[in-house]
């Protein structure tokens, strides 16, 4: 079933209401996309976008974040040197200072902003290194927008969390507290394309900085370093793409980080040709998903449509367009805040950059294909190729890629409340309960003060309610409690601290990465 979400209005309320102290942070939106060769739309009026000129020319991803009424910031690729030379564009349209060279390579989805949890100043960008143009792994650099008299300021850059060659599907999603952020990194096995993976190294972004990663291993094997990851609506699943055909559906829960089960719909094939499915999005109410395949031979590129309620979902896949002439490289689908999907495909018989002729602003660069009505099945969905004018802009083969920057917290969850740091806490009104892992030693820390009882018992439970630490413990004079749980032998993820005396019952969900 899926799972309600709260709206951005109730979301502040919300923060209001309960943590008029705490550090509610403002809203972002997806509401300004910046991409391709100077293009960019303004969706604050969804029925009725504006164009604006941006600085981008580049052929692959970028990643733009905004508030209610302005674009903030924006990443891409300026130009092909190495290592890559991704730089931030500020809300005047202008570099930042220091906002040059990010790795990260000319890829499709392989950055990504993000606000920092409890701040109203500060974004992450992530990027991921998938080709050995720049150093391969996932980094990060840290940007204050406000900082520089409000023009911005890279603080630092190129920051490694791993050194993995990274598969292009960089992707984030709101924690079910709906202030902090899960990250979702894939890796492949360079330089092989025959070494399968399905493991996902997922970290927890928080006010406390970037914790993780915790790797799970689970649902189809991909061997490529080619792909899309996208979240449905809701966030309760996603979508899991290669360019050797795997297609996927993954469950998430976004209290704990854990994919909690898998769909598979398409596996890799074993030889060429592949189904090169390029990107994929989900209509508005989530029952279908759209998925491009760009033709890597003379045969067509194609739009298809799986019907997510079909008892196999494979089997309902049906074709809502082919494109026959081998000049359109069709890429990226992207659901807009008008409720339809937009592709962006590359004009293939002009080279990159596009010379900046009139005869170079063709039908296809200078157009968006658009899904008008993507709930509707098969031919009523009402797809209208090159049917939305880009005005000054021009696109290749990426839009933005930005998580839902407006997605609130998961209302009816366990951790639907606002907390600080790594946990949602269970506790009695006059009772302090505090848990917190520490990498360093491996273990975990638990403090209480005020309990009632004289005597209790400490457990750590797995996400399935498995116990796997369990002790007495004793309550000091005051009713203070303090003690350790070793972690040696206990496997990266997210566990339940339960701490039971007579009269008190207490809990509290940590992080062990």
């Amino acid at each position: 079933m899926l799972k309600q979400i709260i709206n951005s209005k109730m979301f502040v309320l919300v923060c209001i209401l309960f943590f008029l102290n705490s550090n509610c942070q403002g809203q972002f939106t997806n509401q300004f996309w910046a991409f391709g060769d100077s293009a960019g739309i303004n969706w604050s009026n969804p029925a009725s976008p504006v164009m604006f000129k941006s600085i981008m020319n580049d052929l692959g991803c970028s990643s733009s974040i905004s508030d209610t009424s302005k674009l903030l910031a924006y990443a891409f690729r300026s130009s092909n040197t190495i290592p890559v030379n991704g730089v931030v564009i500020n809300k005047y349209n202008v570099e930042m200072s220091n906002g040059n060279f990010m790795y990260g390579g000319g890829w499709y989805h392989d950055r990504l902003l993000l606000p920092v949890p409890s701040s109203d100043s500060i974004f992450y960008l992530f990027t991921g290194s998938v080709t050995s143009s720049s150093p391969f792994g996932l980094f990060y650099s840290t940007i204050n927008y406000k900082a520089n008299n409000d023009s911005g300021i890279v603080i630092q850059k190129n920051v490694q969390l791993n050194n993995f060659p990274a598969f292009d599907a960089l992707m984030a999603v709101r924690h079910g507290n709906g202030r902090d952020w899960w990250l979702i990194f894939q890796r492949w096995y360079a330089p092989t394309f025959t070494t399968p993976s399905n493991t996902f190294f997922i970290y927890l972004v928080n006010e406390n900085g970037i914790n993780g990663p915790f790797q799970q291993s689970i649902g189809l094997n991909h061997t490529t370093n080619g792909g899309h990851l996208v979240f449905d609506p809701t966030a309760e699943r996603f979508a899991n793409i290669s360019i050797k055909g795997m297609l996927e559906l993954c469950y998430f829960d976004r209290c704990t980080g854990i994919i909690t089960s898998t769909i598979p719909i398409d596996q890799e094939a074993a030889t060429f040709p592949y189904k090169h499915y390029s990107s994929c999005a989900f209509s508005p109410d989530g029952t279908k998903l759209y998925v491009s395949e760009y033709s890597q031979t003379s045969a067509p590129s194609h739009l298809y449509q799986f019907d997510l309620s079909a008892t196999n979902i494979s089997a309902s896949k049906v074709v809502i367009d082919s494109f026959v002439n081998p000049d359109i490289g069709i890429e990226a689908l992207k659901l807009a805040p008008d409720n339809k999907i937009y592709l962006a495909a590359a004009d293939e018989s002009l080279f990159w950059p596009y010379p900046d002729t009139i005869t170079a602003f063709t039908i296809i660069n200078n157009n968006l294909s658009v899904i008008n009505y993507p709930d509707s099945l098969g031919a009523a969905c009402d797809f209208q190729p090159f049917s939305f004018n880009l005005g000054t802009g021009r696109s290749y083969y990426a839009l933005p890629n930005n998580p839902d920057y407006e997605l609130g917290a998961w209302v009816g969850s366990p951790c639907d409340t606002l907390t600080v740091g790594l946990t949602e806490n269970n506790q009695k009104e006059d009772v302090f309960f505090q848990a917190w892992y520490n990498p360093e030693w491996n273990m975990i820390h638990v403090n209480a003060t005020k309990l009632k009882g004289k005597s209790g018992v400490l457990r750590l439970f797995d996400v399935e309610g498995r116990v796997v630490y369990e002790r007495e413990v004793d309550v000091i004079a005051g009713g203070y409690f303090t003690g350790e749980i070793a972690m040696n032998g206990i496997a990266s993820g997210v566990y339940i601290v339960s701490l039971t005396t007579e009269k008190d019952k207490v809990h509290s969900k940590i992080l062990k990465y």
